[in-house]
């Protein structure tokens, strides 16, 4: 039998090196004492919180299949948990608490004394537009969650407070039936009729980006509106770097190393930069509103001057304001055009739809001899409005979500303090109300909401794409009416035909939870006017 024989130069080796063992040694029992401490901060089932979903990958827990793709997720889940009971989350070394039945949704939403939004909003404005600390806290005072500085009373406390002024606010210039939205609407319109003019040229005819007429011409017919007719001239190339700041909104806020979004922050940096310059210059040539002003050349929409009139009377920084206006910036243009994207995708690739919708827009837009909308007709057309509901359903993916302040008992499971509770509007969207046995609710059907009234219910119970609660959106009638007369006269002016030279076009990944999703890639609309117009 042979045996093992060692050179001389190995055993040498071994002899001259029995530290390597030792070192060896040492790395193996570190790594398991580490492995043993990871596993002891993995989250363990507590029979008093809800039960949690289960995962494989220790510490990422459910990341990936979550955002990756959400809808798969949500119906696994539903076909692997117990039905219509909260579940623990576990996300990248974070337990969450999910919410996913209608019932629980309404639930709670409604708890407000130990569920804060609040302390979101500070996350939103710390890690994404990184107010500075002195401006934050001085935001914080009087949010719900948050201790008031020492010393303060409850009625100063009040007196600071912002979030209930901001509310009412919108309350007054963009909710149904108020002067502002009126005056506000009409003037979108306006601006992106001569928009949409322009893209397509003095021919009448032309191929189209989907994206171009979106997210430039769609973005400056609102933004010239809400923030004035001088904003461009500031900041020309702002459409470009907003959804270059866009593609890193999420990852910003979960904390990804900025290394890995150098261009999302430069393109946040520089439309901050342009935001103090429009503002320096609003409040040079503007620093006053008469009380019957609604719209300012300067300005835009009358509740842009009020926030700044609010916020300077509180010694906020320049920058604090600016961020307070990109804010607004971002809830304008991030959700509207991917729903617009969206809806006139499903249109156009459904062509029986494009005659019908046409014909119910001619009872409320008339384009000759100039554009004129009869908005209460417009706003209840049954088959416009079941197209838009359809949209939503499918293309808006937000988060309501919630910090747990104190222990609360949400059907008989505890969500724990510190944790955060979040209800994907997805999840709803997916119900099996929505289903039908020849449309399965995962795909595009136009005619899904023209249902009796009692059906109906039973599907808005379900029908969360504003969120709800105290954080329901407050943009949502500004971004109906938009949606409608841009659809509107899209669908009257002009013949369409949609081309999808790049495949088939999808939701972007790993964008749940953030709005309107956009879409994953461009495409082409051939447009030929339908009417002379004015060009």
């Amino acid at each position: 039998m042979e045996t093992l024989y060692l050179s001389s130069e190995s055993q040498g080796w071994i002899n001259r090196d029995t530290s390597l063992t030792f070192i060896l040694g040492s790395t193996v029992v570190a790594l398991a004492i580490c492995t043993v401490a990871f596993y002891q901060r993995l989250p363990a089932e507590d029979p008093n919180e809800p039960p949690l979903i289960p995962y494989t990958i220790p510490w990422l827990g459910s990341a990936l299949p979550f955002s990756r793709d959400f809808d798969s997720f949500i119906q696994w889940v539903r076909k692997t948990m117990p039905p219509d009971v909260p579940y623990s989350l576990y996300l990248g070394g974070r337990t969450m608490y999910l919410v996913t039945s209608p019932r629980l949704y309404a639930k709670v939403i409604r708890i407000s004394k130990t569920m804060s939004f609040d302390l979101l909003e500070r996350d939103i404005f710390q890690k994404i537009f990184e107010m500075p600390k002195k401006d934050l806290e001085q935001y914080c005072i009087g949010m719900h969650g948050s201790n008031p500085p020492l010393g303060m009373s409850k009625e100063e406390v009040e007196e600071i407070e912002m979030a209930t002024k901001f509310a009412g606010q919108f309350k007054e210039n963009w909710f149904n039936q108020t002067e502002g939205l009126d005056v506000l609407s009409q003037r979108f319109s306006v601006e992106w009729e001569k928009h949409v003019d322009r893209a397509v040229g003095a021919t009448g005819e032309a191929a189209v980006s989907l994206r171009t007429l979106m997210e430039h011409h769609f973005f400056w017919a609102a933004t010239s509106v809400h923030f004035g007719s001088h904003f461009e001239e500031l900041a020309p190339d702002a459409a470009e770097l907003f959804w270059k700041f866009e593609e890193g909104f999420l990852k910003l806020f979960q904390d990804t190393p900025k290394w890995m979004l150098r261009g999302a922050i430069r393109a946040r940096d520089k439309l901050m930069t342009a935001m103090e310059t429009w503002l320096i210059q609003a409040m040079k040539n503007a620093p006053q509103l008469a009380d019957n002003e609604i719209w300012d050349e300067w300005w835009g929409g009358r509740i842009l001057w009020q926030r700044v009139k609010m916020l300077t009377s509180r010694d906020f920084s320049l920058r604090a304001k600016a961020i307070h206006q990109f804010g607004m910036l971002w809830g304008l243009n991030a959700n509207t055009p991917p729903v617009i994207s969206w809806m006139l995708i499903y249109i156009l690739r459904n062509p029986s739809l494009l005659p019908r919708l046409r014909k119910e827009v001619e009872t409320a837009i008339f384009v000759e001899p100039e554009l004129s909308i009869d908005w209460p007709t417009l706003m209840k057309l049954p088959l416009l409005l079941s197209v838009y509901q359809e949209t939503l359903r499918l293309a808006v993916s937000n988060m309501t979500a919630r910090v747990v302040t104190e222990d609360t008992d949400v059907d008989g499971y505890i969500f724990k303090k510190g944790r955060m509770m979040i209800a994907p509007s997805r999840a709803l969207h997916l119900s099996p109300v929505f289903d039908h046995p020849s449309h399965p609710m995962t795909e595009f059907w136009g005619e899904r909401f023209l249902v009796g009234e009692s059906e109906k219910l039973k599907m808005m119970n379900s029908w969360r794409p504003f969120a709800g609660g105290i954080t329901y959106c407050p943009g949502r009638y500004i971004a109906a009416a938009e949606i409608y007369s841009a659809i509107g006269i899209l669908i009257l002016k002009f013949d369409m035909r949609l081309e999808e030279p790049d495949g088939l076009i999808q939701h972007s990944p790993g964008r749940a939870g953030t709005g309107a999703v956009r879409p994953d890639r461009d495409g082409r609309i051939f447009m030929k006017r339908r009417y002379l117009g004015k060009i």
